[in-house]
């Protein structure tokens, strides 16, 4: 089953910001953090790359790659 676009990019800020030390509300600028968490809060493009900027990622292409589940 092919997953949704923003399912992908929430899984991948989820993985960098668990890399990075960070929780959700350093992430949430002042909204609730449970449709980020599940993955289902939309997205816009404002919304990417203030993510972003905080995950310290210059490249967002690699916050929408997805991994493949073996």
């Amino acid at each position: 089953m092919e997953k949704d676009v923003i399912k992908i990019f929430w899984e991948n800020v989820d993985w960098h910001r668990r890399n990075k030390g960070l929780n959700w509300k350093d992430l949430s600028f002042g909204q609730r953090t449970a449709k980020y968490r599940n993955g289902t809060q939309d997205i816009k493009l404002s919304t990417v790359q203030r993510i972003a900027e905080i995950l310290d990622i210059d490249d967002y292409t690699i916050l929408f790659e997805r991994v493949d589940e073996q």
